[in-house]
């Protein structure tokens, strides 16, 4: 199946790996990540202090996507970002230096934080009702459009038959409301947003594995190379706070609205994601396979060769 760049905004230019941080400022850390509930960990840290207490200066800036931040940290313009896992994948295999030291959100059995939803009035119902159909998706060639589209091909459907566009996901409620697309990849804290008018079509993302992980914290191996002491602490911060989020939700929604500038009454009632305590070949392989299945990259390859190894 032929398919666009999976890379997006990784660019073919980017061939090198970030030179190494200057000495001495091992514990200065830029990070990037996008304001929302499956890569918010680094804020929490930062709001709790638990970066501080490692040792670490962090900054933290927040970014539209994932492959935008892969583009900076290969660059070298930032030490440490957030991307999904497919567009790691698809740089690993261009020959792009990028390496996983950190867990992210990840699926869980039936989680309510990612679906595919159609308004109230649709008369879509099954897979195969979705055949010459528009499906809106945060961004072409990664799992918001490879889940559906698994999930489409497992359940009687045929994704190659249905178009999927790229629309902003603040913008996808709207653009479901209004007629634009037929059914939306949505995830919270924009499905919540849209059930006044919408309804669960299907959880797609139980099609690639029971669970598995949505994206890491990642940096490149030289960076990592040369920062040793920084990439150990900042995976301690990363398991830390994703225990302490796990387990106090309440509390990460208050942070979460700080940060991502929403209202707190809004996530106090929406469906949360879970976070990985540590990056698990286990839960990258269905990812991997997710890929070279729909085209983003080649063939599949094992996992280990895309995590951090001291």
């Amino acid at each position: 199946m032929k398919r666009r760049n999976a890379l997006g905004m990784i660019g073919a230019g980017l061939t090198a790996a970030a030179a190494p941080a200057a000495a001495g400022a091992a514990t200065s850390l830029r990070i990037a990540t996008l304001p929302i509930d499956g890569t918010a960990l680094a804020y929490y840290a930062q709001d709790l202090k638990y970066f501080q207490d490692a040792g670490l200066d962090v900054t933290i800036q927040g970014m539209s996507n994932g492959a935008a931040i892969a583009s900076a940290v290969i660059s070298g313009a930032l030490d440490v970002g957030w991307s999904d896992v497919i567009s790691l994948a698809a740089a690993y295999k261009r020959g792009l230096p990028v390496v996983i030291i950190g867990a992210g959100g990840i699926h869980t059995p039936g989680s309510l934080a990612t679906q595919l939803m159609v308004r109230k009035d649709s008369p879509l119902h099954t897979a195969a009702d979705l055949t010459g159909k528009i499906i809106g998706c945060t961004g072409l060639d990664n799992v918001g459009q490879f889940g559906p589209e698994l999930w489409i091909d497992q359940n009687g459907g045929q994704s190659s038959t249905v178009k999927f566009i790229e629309v902003p996901l603040p913008a996808l409620p709207a653009a479901l409301q209004q007629g634009r697309v037929d059914a939306a990849w949505l995830a919270e804290p924009f499905i919540h947003a849209a059930e006044p008018f919408a309804r669960t079509f299907a959880l797609c993302f139980d099609a690639v594995a029971p669970t598995w992980m949505l994206g890491g914290w990642f940096t490149t191996p030289a960076w990592a190379s040369a920062h040793r002491d920084a990439v150990a602490a900042f995976r301690a911060v990363m398991s830390k706070t994703a225990t302490w989020a796990n387990a106090n939700q309440a509390q990460s929604a208050v942070i979460l609205a700080k940060y991502a500038n929403l209202d707190p009454n809004l996530l106090k009632n929406m469906h949360r994601i879970a976070y990985g305590t540590r990056p698990e070949a286990a839960q990258l392989q269905p990812v991997i396979d997710l890929a070279a299945r729909y085209g983003a990259i080649a063939a599949p390859f094992p996992a280990q060769q895309l995590m951090y190894s001291p």
